[in-house]
């Protein structure tokens, strides 16, 4: 096994095909979603309720009639979670928060003095509000501590918020290394609304970091790595949806940030929770096509993972490989076999979402020689009034329906289902606390 600096890849991340536009646009999705899962995980119950009526209505697997996850239905989440929003009362707060920031570069240097590099603030407009004539707009810097401080303020014509987009153009604070935010004032006096802020990370050195990097020896990889994370930050603005700066370059770095860490093997690549060296066994966690092994592994469902790897003594492995061997890469199958291989004496245990989790009764029927522990299975569209008799091991469902009104149980030897009302996008938040409680119920 080695640890990978800077060459780490997941279907979460942007193909290298698509315009920078298209870039963007994926990259915004997936930082939406991660908002509204830590928005809901914090949230009150009548807030997450409101939540949950919005995600009845769109369409998944086990509501193929619904509505599209749009920007407007991914908006109005964020919104009904957002504990500041209370009501939009007027055109000037419409329009505040249906405008994107997109700050270019996405990351500055930490400084004492002087004034510090060009910055350029693209701003979108993402709904059909419009103001009534010009409008001032203020952009304001807000400091660790909460201090803000104006970074610039204009009057811009109507026909600028008309065309969807225009730029303004910034300096950065002289700052200590440190996460810093940007947001948005449109308006005048008492009629003032705010946009959404955006991170935008001070980090020391970072010219010359990113230099060093481009000059060491590498094995190029396609697809993403944290190197083209970093750079599509630092020249585009295009934010990663879960890490931000500093984590990015660490991962480009040393392979490793916080609690993660990169690992590239023969057969692929993967990211792995810190090694406990109490580990009694390994978890393997696939995510399928929705669930990327960085959205899992980071983010708010990293914080979840982590510390059911602790109280359990168990080292939690992220793998993205396809159910079946091919274009040179082995299956999961084969993954899980090596994992074994590699700690023989250890107990293994998989739990899959999605497209994965439909597929594992079929592999545990083709490969029964897989010493798995126990399997947990995650999914919005596997419908099964009991256990499927190819899972020969200790088995949980966990069936995100979006229905239930609080968590429903069935229990048998070994077995356990669960229906829970929170939607599939949500439900890596709480797999992990699920699973403690089938463990206890044994």
């Amino acid at each position: 096994m080695i640890s990978l600096s800077f060459l780490i890849a997941g279907p979460l991340f942007i193909a290298a095909s698509q315009s920078p536009q298209e870039q963007l646009s994926s990259s915004l999705r997936r930082e939406r979603i991660e908002q509204i899962r830590a928005g809901y995980l914090n949230a009150s119950e009548e807030r997450r309720a409101a939540a949950l009526e919005l995600f009845s209505g769109l369409r998944s697997a086990a509501n193929p009639t619904g509505g599209s996850l749009g920007f407007k239905e991914l908006d109005a989440l964020v919104e009904v979670l957002d504990p500041t929003v209370t009501e939009i009362l007027t055109v000037a707060h419409g329009l505040a928060r249906a405008i994107d920031l997109r700050v270019t570069p996405g990351a500055f240097e930490s400084r004492v003095e002087g004034m510090g590099e060009a910055m350029t603030v693209h701003l979108t407009r993402r709904s059909a509000a419009l103001p009534e004539g010009d409008s001032v707009v203020s952009l304001y810097w807000v400091a660790p501590d909460g201090r803000e401080s104006r970074a610039r303020s204009e009057m811009i014509p109507a026909g600028a918020f008309a065309a969807g987009s225009f730029e303004m153009f910034i300096r950065p604070p002289a700052s200590e290394p440190g996460s810093w935010e940007l947001v948005c004032d449109v308006g005048l006096g008492e009629d003032v609304g705010r946009s959404r802020s955006v991170g935008v990370e001070c980090l020391n050195e970072l010219s010359a970091r990113r230099e060093a990097l481009k000059n060491l020896p590498r094995q190029e990889l396609s697809g993403w790595t944290p190197l083209k994370a970093l750079e599509a930050l630092c020249v585009r603005g295009i934010r990663h949806p879960v890490l931000g700066a500093s984590e990015l370059l660490e991962l480009a770095e040393r392979g490793s940030s916080g609690a993660l860490t990169a690992v590239r093997l023969e057969s692929g690549l993967e990211f792995h929770l810190a090694d406990n060296p109490q580990a009694k066994g390994s978890l393997v966690i696939a995510g399928g096509s929705t669930y990327s092994p960085i959205e899992l592994a980071a983010g708010v469902c990293g914080e979840a993972w982590e510390r059911f790897a602790e109280s359990e003594q168990l080292r939690v492995i992220f793998i993205d490989l396809p159910l079946m061997a091919k274009g040179g890469r082995p299956s999961m199958a084969m993954r899980l076999r090596e994992i074994h291989d590699e700690r023989p004496d250890e107990a293994l245990h998989l739990v899959a979402f999605g497209d994965a989790a439909g597929f594992i009764p079929s592999m545990r029927a083709r490969h029964p020689e897989i010493p798995l522990e126990s399997v947990t299975l995650v999914s919005d569209s596997i419908r099964r009034s009991g256990r499927d008799s190819r899972l020969d091991v200790r088995a949980m469902m966990v069936e995100c329906s979006g229905s239930a009104p609080e968590q429903l149980w069935k229990r048998e030897v070994d077995f356990g289902s669960v229906l829970i009302k929170e939607p599939f996008v949500l439900a890596g938040l709480y797999v992990p606390e699920l699973m403690l409680a089938w463990k206890h119920s044994k």
